[in-house]
């Protein structure tokens, strides 16, 4: 019998020892966590990795490109131009077309100018009545079908380069009907 108890002896200090001796489980969340945490460093690292090939190989590829952004695919993206400075002071101009029984036109212009250029403004206002004179004699020597609706981005540009032949300092960038109007 002697030997029977020693085994059960054995045996109760056998089952004991299993959990006391076992390796110890920290939980499912932080096993879990681990995890997460690893496979996240993976991503940000990968998404680094990415970002900083693309940009370089932008910079490489485009780095004699002149043209740059949507202007180049297409002009409706183009920039639009900076707003003129006007010169509004020019009065009304009343004159007769150039056709066997004349019209009556009645004219008022505004000249746009750059308005970084304050030597232009100067200029325009001490040559008034000069441009107001160039304008007169233009449109009075056209007919009332050439001063039709259809005309006048033609008749701006005549306009435009006449007031320009006579500017010493700066240059005049567009004409501006405010009024126009042709009675027959």
């Amino acid at each position: 019998m002697s030997d029977e108890q020693q085994d059960l002896n054995l045996e109760d200090v056998g089952a004991g020892a299993e959990d006391v001796g076992g390796p110890r489980k920290g939980g499912l969340l932080s096993g879990m966590l681990l995890n997460i945490l690893k496979w996240a460093a993976i991503g940000i690292g990968a998404v680094i990795i990415v970002v900083t090939t693309t940009v370089i190989t932008f910079r490489v590829i485009n780095k004699g490109n002149t043209q740059a952004g949507l202007e180049a695919l297409s002009p409706a993206y183009a920039a639009k131009q900076a707003p003129l400075a006007s010169y509004d002071n020019i009065e009304q101009i009343r004159g007769q077309t150039a056709d066997d029984t004349p019209a009556v036109f009645l004219l008022q212009v505004s000249l746009g100018y750059d308005p970084a250029d304050k030597e232009v403004s100067v200029e325009i206002g001490n040559r008034n009545r000069e441009i107001q004179d160039l304008i007169l004699k233009d449109i009075s020597q056209k007919t009332a079908a050439e001063l039709s609706p259809s005309h006048y981005d033609e008749i701006q540009a005549e306009l435009m380069q006449l007031i320009n032949t006579i500017m010493k300092t700066g240059k005049v960038k567009s004409v501006m009907f405010r009024q126009f109007s042709v009675v027959k």
